[in-house]
């Protein structure tokens, strides 16, 4: 097993690659331990109150990673900071990208200068740990 598969096994947050149409819903169904049919409920009600689960769902499936794809989930996207992000903290790079998107939204595109920032700033995971070991030699 190599590195990168294993770094993903522990997905949770995940589309399903049999889902109706991105497979977000079954994908976090399973992850939530509940029926598929409820949570398109909830959706639907969502995408009736203003059209926000169009959005949202949108949202998802762009920024979660496919079951069958969790080989390619810390593959760099835009920059590779959600990445990198993810791969430093320990968290599921489909939430940090979710996260992203959701906060660049809110500060309607200000949180695009912290993201371009953060790739400046965020070591590599390799990087931290080179650091670390060279600095148990001293």
């Amino acid at each position: 097993m190599t590195s990168s598969s294993s770094a993903t096994a522990n997905y949770r947050w995940t589309r399903a690659s049999d889902g109706a149409l991105a497979g977000v819903c079954k994908g976090l169904a399973d992850a939530l331990g509940i029926e598929t049919w409820i949570l398109r409920v909830i959706w639907l009600i969502a995408v009736l109150w203003f059209g926000t689960g169009i959005l949202f769902y949108l949202i998802l499936a762009v920024c979660l990673p496919r079951v069958d794809r969790l080989d390619q989930a810390l593959d760099r996207k835009l920059l590779g900071v959600c990445a990198r992000i993810a791969k430093r903290y320990r968290i599921e790079v489909g939430l940090v990208r979710t996260g992203f998107v959701l906060l660049a939204l809110i500060t309607f595109g200000v949180a695009i200068l912290g993201y371009g920032l953060c790739y400046f700033l965020v070591p590599k995971a390799d990087e931290s740990a080179s650091r670390s070991k060279s600095a148990g030699v001293f």
